[in-house]
Order: structure tokens, then C-alpha cells, then sequence
């Protein structure tokens, strides 16, 4: 067990270091996912098919350490390791249940799966963290079961009843991790029949096996179930994507016999370039040849199991077609083929078929075999590890070895956009915009993806079928729409307006009413000085979604405020960033902007409210520093302005504008040495200021300094000899000590 442990941990530990991923990002960061009483409060939480205990288990690493991404890594490995340490006493209770002895086998079996690389994607990646739950709980509730029959622990009904308590308990904590828990029972029921059924009832167990018309029956009353659920009724379960509109059931079978071969039998025995975007194409067996070749590929391995006539190999087989049915049979999904859908039906079906592959070689091979093979899967899989670390080398592997894909250059781009790199971020997403119609056709059979997302749109909110689902919620919409909108924003911030422009514009021909491309769009014309444009295109945007929750309603809102400003309609600015920040208190700049609208106004008060809420966000954001000094000021608050102004030089370190503030402050407290200290200290920095130097000579004035305070106003004089008249006459005024008053 220790072995099992530390080799694990040892192979694992550089996963530790990774980052959030893709879905991990939205995921973690839901507000229902803060904490565990958050998640309590959400009233689907309890629901099963929202993977329940999977949720519970984020919402409690939030808990622990909110956003800390090291304790999401190590739950995950934690789970890994357990369910290493479960194939190896289950294998270990179920040899015992068969008279048998030894720890090499289960052993073998642990090592195999434990450090494969096919599993990376579910313990590296977080978000596959419901098939480690799943699979851990099926394999728990698995092993709690053999334990039933246990001859020399189990002698007691009580302690029978509390077993099959946690049996159930097991099946349900499974399938509320992943609905991959369903097949539980049936392997249940297989375990039972290969283990321990033969013992209890010798005689019925060799009469079924050995009787072709129980085998025949068998396979005709499978073929009638999946002939009710490729044809049946919307009560059979339906994916929450959108597999069936994309594929439908049937060919969506055939494809992945495909799968199953060339893919994940593939990639367990020759596990090299492991990629997080499959790319697996759709595919029909009218054009494709391989899906037949497949089929008898699949029947020839099953009739060479059964000639085999080896119970572990024969259930282990069992265990890898059953346990990948929910995901590879007739249950349609977006992607074809994805690793960490083979976790569970890697771990006690071919994880177990390799280890009695190994078991059967000679001793002197199968030890060195052994070592070599285990040594090469551990540095493959640390190798593995390596690319998630970080959200631009694991789309940069993805690109690299699928090229032709939009979505590993749309994620390469969004994370050179992330950044700052803007160079890089738009050539990648130019790339992923020039693969979206041969992919879209490739992946989903779909000849013109405009027209289909077109029909799509126009079917959004109508009664239809119930497998059919929202636009909004359509994976292929993501898959047109996201490079063209992020490449549209990447052109924003580069000041190539124009193309911005048409990006933004595509993306909203293909999916009508996109409202971050609305928000961006508008931006381009604000840029562009078409405000009249901007702000028509805002409001009927935020009219279309006046009862939306998305957070870009905050933004929209925002941005609409700085235009109203813009054109000095102050008070409907105001009006939108009051909104803006009930849909999103954390807004910082609306607060910021709110502040300066009030003290534009006079209304001081308020705007001293606002900048105080701008720095409980961010305590060293230097315009919020400084106006809210400026609001203490026009309140005539001397000391209160000046104490601001150091906080803000604290922040900022020397500043000219920062030191005639507070010069100003001591000139109005009549504190003409300090008032003098600052303005020199200002005009050392920037001479060229003429009000500081007006200011200054008032201040020398008071002083008594006439011929200094001249100085400065005829340095004044220089850079701006449109005020001289009103400088004159100050200069006039200067005619004695006594003149204290400009």
C-alpha cells in the first residue's frame, strides 16, 4: 500500500503546480461555489443530475482556501491514490472469495492504472474531477460488496445490513458525482456472478454457462433494450448538451465503434500524443469503411475473451464496455472522444486485462517486462503532467498536434491575450477563425454552419421538441462564434477599428444579439467619435436584456454612463452607473466615475461616499486617492485633504500635482511656510505649471516676499502670455509687505 502511495505521489507531484483550466475558471468562481453554506442555499444543489457530491467537493475547497488552485490539485491526486489502493484490494478480496493468494497480480493491475498517462486529463484537469469521485465510490461500493460475502467477517445480520447500507450509500455517492454511476448495480450483479455466485450455487452457475440458448437470449434481450433506447421515447436520459441534434443516437453509436478502437485502445496501448482536443471527426459508415472494420474488430476481441475463458479477463471486459456505454453508446455527446472518459473503464477492465497479460509471462520476462513498462508510463505521464501547468502550454501541445482545430488556437489566444502578448493573441485567433468551416463540417457533418446556426436561432424560445435546446447553450455555437468575437476584441484594444468592427459584426450574424459583442461593438464607435451610434446600439442591447443576469449587463452599463458623460448628460450617467453597480457592487470604475459625477455636480458628500467605496476595493488606486482629497478640499476640509494627498504620495512617490494640492491647502489655512515648502516642491518638478506658480507668488506675497512672488508670476508670464492681463494686475497688487491678498 505505502508503494502504491509514494510511486503515485511521486508521478503526480508536478500536477500540484498547476493552473486553472478552461472550465475550471467559470466553475470555481460561481457564487454558489464560495463556500458549503452557499452551495446549501442553491436550490438545485441536491438535484442528482447536477453532480451533487462533485459540487460539494469545490465549494468545500473553496472553503478551506478560496481560489487556492493547490488544494483543488491535491484533492484530486488524493482521490487518484485512493482509487489505486481500491483496485488493489478489490482485486486482493476477490482473489481471497476465489481460494487464491498472491499480491503481485492486484499489484501489477494498481501500478498499470495508477500510472498511465490516458489519466492525467482527470486528475490534472479539475474539472474532470467527477470521474475520480465517480470511479472512487463505484470501486468503494464495490469492494464494501465483496466484503458481504466475506466467510470469516461477516457472520452477523447487523453487520450484513450496515454493509449493504454502505453499499447503497456508495452507488448513490457515485452516480452523484457522474451519472457514469449508473451501470453500478449491473457490474454489481457481473462481480457477484464471476466471484462468488459459482460457490453459493455450483450447479445453476455451470448449467447457465455452459448453455448457448441463456447466451442467445441473453444477446437478444440487449439487442431489443438498445433497440427501445436508440428508438424509444424523450423518457430515456438525454445529455445535457447537444450530442442527439448534432449526431443522433444511431450514427452516434456507429462513430464510436471508431472510437473505441482507434482511439481509446489505441491510446492505452500506445499512449503518446495525448491531446485535450481530440479533434475526433464525425463520420458515417455509408463513407467511412474503418467503422465497419471496427465493429468486427470489437467482435472478433469479445469472441476471443470468451475463448479465452479467463473469469478476470472475461470481466474486465465486461467492465470496459459497460462502464464506457454511458459515454460511447447511445447517449449522443458534443465531443466524440475525450481521455478522461476511459478513467473508470480503465481501472478494473483494462488495467485488469493487461495485468493478467503480464500475469501469464514467464517469471523471469514478466519481471523485467515489468519495470520497464512501468518505468516508461511514469516518465510519460510526469511528462504529460508538465503541458497542464499552464493554460498556454497545454492549448500550445494541443495546437501543435492538431492544427487544423479552431478551439487550441482560440485558447492559445486567450491566453497570450491574458498577458498582454496582443501580437500573438490575434495571429492565433486569426487561425482559429480561418479553421471554423472545415472543422464544423469535419467534426459535426454540418455543410454550412451559418445557415444551420441561422435555423438555430430561429427556433430559440419556440415550443419545440424536447431534446431540443437553446442556441445559447449549443456547443457549436462556441465553436463559431467565441474566435470571431475574441479576435474582434483583440483588434479593439489594437486600435484597428475597422477590422474590429467586421469581427464584431460577424460575430453577431451568426448569433443574433450577442451582447458582449454589442458592448464591444459599441466601443468601436465611441473610439470612432460616433457617439449618437454607440449609445443607440447600448440601449437597445440592454432593452433586449433588461431581465438578464449576465454579468456583462454591469459593463454595458458602465460603458453607456461614460457616454452619456461624454455628451454631458450627466445625470442619466449617473442613473447607469447606480445600475451598473446593483448588478455588480464590485464595479470599481463605476464607483470611481459616480464619485467624479458628484463632485462635478456639488454634491460632495456622495462623491466622498464614492471614492471611500473605491478604496475599500483597491486601497491604492491613485485617481480615487486623489479626487477623494480634491472632494475634502472643495469641502474646505484642510487638514483632511492634505492627510489624503500623503496617502496618495505614498502610493505614488514624488508628484507635482500632489505637492501645489497641498501647497494650496497651507495658502487657504494661511500656513504661508508650508504653503511655500510644497509649492517649491512642485515647481522643482514641473515648472511649466502657471497656476502653481500664481499660487506661489500669492503665498510669497503673503509673506512678505515681494520681489520673489514677482519672479514667479513673471515666470508665469513665459509659458503663457494669454493670462498676463489678469497676472499684471496680480503683479500690480504686489506693492507692499503689508498686502497679504492677491
Amino acid at each position: 500500500m505505502t508503494l502504491l502511495i509514494l510511486i503515485s505521489m511521486l508521478v503526480y507531484f508536478n500536477s500540484l503546480k498547476g493552473s486553472f483550466q478552461f472550465d475550471d475558471i467559470p466553475l470555481i468562481k460561481s457564487h454558489w461555489l464560495i463556500n458549503t453554506d452557499a452551495f446549501f442555499d442553491h436550490p438545485r444543489s441536491g438535484q442528482i443530475g447536477n453532480r451533487p457530491v462533485l459540487f460539494w467537493t469545490f465549494a468545500l475547497n473553496n472553503q478551506l482556501a478560496r481560489h487556492q488552485v493547490f488544494g483543488f490539485h491535491l484533492i484530486n491526486l488524493a482521490l487518484h491514490i485512493g482509487v489505486t489502493l481500491l483496485i488493489f484490494f478489490t482485486i486482493w478480496r476477490a482473489r481471497y472469495l476465489q481460494n487464491e493468494c498472491g499480491w503481485i497480480f492486484p499489484l501489477t493491475t494498481a501500478l498499470l492504472f495508477s500510472l498511465h498517462p490516458l489519466n492525467t486529463d482527470s486528475v490534472s484537469y479539475i474539472s474532470s474531477r467527477s470521474s475520480l469521485l465517480a470511479t472512487f465510490f463505484y470501486l468503494l461500493a464495490l469492494y464494501i460488496f465483496l466484503n458481504l460475502f466475506h466467510p470469516e467477517k461477516v457472520t452477523q445480520l447487523a453487520k450484513k445490513l450496515i454493509l449493504s447500507l454502505l453499499v447503497l450509500s456508495g452507488i448513490y455517492l457515485s452516480v452523484a458525482s457522474k451519472l457514469i454511476g449508473a451501470t453500478l448495480p449491473f457490474m454489481l450483479a457481473v462481480w457477484y456472478w464471476g466471484f462468488i455466485g459459482h460457490k453459493q450455487y455450483p450447479n445453476f452457475h455451470k448449467s447457465v454457462t455452459n448453455n448457448r440458448s441463456v447466451a442467445i437470449g441473453f444477446t437478444l434481450i440487449t439487442i431489443i433494450s438498445c433497440g427501445v433506447l436508440f428508438f424509444g421515447d424523450p423518457w430515456v436520459y438525454l445529455a445535457l448538451d447537444q450530442g442527439f441534434e448534432l449526431f443522433g443516437r444511431a450514427p452516434y453509436l456507429m462513430v464510436q465503434l471508431k472510437v473505441i478502437v482507434f482511439y481509446y485502445l489505441k491510446l492505452f496501448y500506445f499512449p503518446f500524443n495525448l491531446n485535450v482536443d481530440s479533434g475526433f471527426s464525425f463520420s458515417s459508415p455509408m463513407t467511412d469503411s474503418t467503422i465497419f472494420i471496427s465493429g468486427l474488430i470489437i467482435l472478433a476481441i469479445l469472441l476471443a475473451v470468451l475463448k479465452w475463458r479467463n473469469v478476470w479477463v472475461i470481466i474486465g471486459a465486461i467492465w470496459f464496455f459497460i462502464t464506457l456505454a454511458p459515454t460511447s453508446s447511445f447517449i449522443p455527446l458534443n465531443d466524440l472522444a475525450v481521455e478522461h472518459r476511459m478513467y473508470l473503464p480503465m481501472s478494473l477492465g483494462l488495467s485488469l486485462i493487461a495485468g493478467v497479460g503480464i500475469k501469464t509471462l514467464p517469471a523471469l520476462i514478466r519481471l523485467k517486462l515489468l519495470v520497464v513498462l512501468l518505468a516508461l508510463l511514469g516518465a510519460t505521464t510526469a511528462t504529460r503532467n508538465a503541458d497542464w501547468v499552464s493554460e498556454l502550454s497545454l492549448w500550445k501541445d494541443s495546437a501543435t498536434k492538431n492544427p487544423l482545430s479552431p478551439r487550441p488556437h482560440n485558447n492559445v489566444g486567450k491566453a497570450y491575450y491574458e498577458k498582454g502578448d496582443l501580437a500573438r493573441a490575434s495571429y492565433h485567433f486569426e487561425k482559429s477563425v480561418e479553421n471554423i468551416p472545415e472543422f464544423v463540417i469535419n467534426q459535426y457533418n454540418i455543410q454550412n454552419p451559418v445557415s444551420f446556426l441561422v435555423r438555430r436561432s430561429k427556433v430559440a424560445g419556440k415550443a419545440v421538441k424536447s431534446e431540443l435546446k437553446s442556441p445559447d447553450s449549443l456547443k457549436i455555437m462556441a465553436e463559431l462564434v467565441e474566435p470571431h468575437y475574441n479576435l474582434a476584441s483583440v483588434y479593439l484594444d489594437q486600435g484597428r477599428l475597422d477590422e474590429a468592427e467586421k469581427e464584431y459584426l460577424k460575430t453577431q450574424a451568426l448569433r443574433p444579439g450577442h451582447f458582449s459583442s454589442n458592448i464591444g461593438l459599441s466601443s468601436v464607435y465611441n473610439q470612432k467619435g460616433l457617439y449618437d451610434q454607440s449609445i443607440s446600439l447600448l440601449e437597445r442591447a440592454l432593452q433586449e436584456n433588461i431581465s438578464s443576469s449576465d454579468s456583462g449587463i454591469a459593463l454595458a452599463r458602465l460603458n453607456l454612463g461614460e457616454l452619456y458623460a461624454k455628451t454631458g448628460n450627466i445625470e442619466n450617467a449617473i442613473i447607469e452607473w447606480v445600475a451598473a453597480l446593483k448588478v455588480d457592487p464590485s464595479l470599481l470604475p463605476a464607483h470611481f466615475n459616480l464619485g467624479t459625477a458628484y463632485m462635478m455636480t456639488g454634491k460632495l458628500d456622495l462623491a466622498e461616499n464614492a471614492f471611500k467605496h473605491c478604496l475599500k476595493l483597491n486601497s491604492r488606486y491613485e485617481p480615487a486617492l486623489f479626487n477623494l482629497a480634491k472632494s475634502y478640499q472643495m469641502q474646505k476640509k484642510w487638514d483632511e485633504s492634505s492627510q489624503q494627498f500623503y496617502v496618495y504620495l505614498e502610493v505614488t512617490g514624488p508628484n507635482p500635482s500632489a505637492y501645489a494640492q497641498i501647497g494650496f491647502n497651507f495658502n487657504r489655512q494661511s500656513d504661508w511656510e508650508n504653503a511655500q515648502k510644497f509649492f517649491e516642491k512642485s515647481i522643482s518638478l514641473q515648472p511649466d505649471n502657471v497656476d502653481t506658480r500664481v499660487y506661489f507668488a500669492e503665498t510669497l506675497g503673503s509673506l512678505g516676499k515681494i520681489e520673489k512672488a514677482r519672479e514667479q508670476l513673471q515666470a508665469a508670464l513665459n509659458p503663457n502670455p494669454a493670462q498676463s492681463a489678469a497676472i499684471n494686475k496680480m503683479m500690480l497688487s504686489l506693492t507692499s509687505p503689508k498686502n497679504k491678498t492677491p
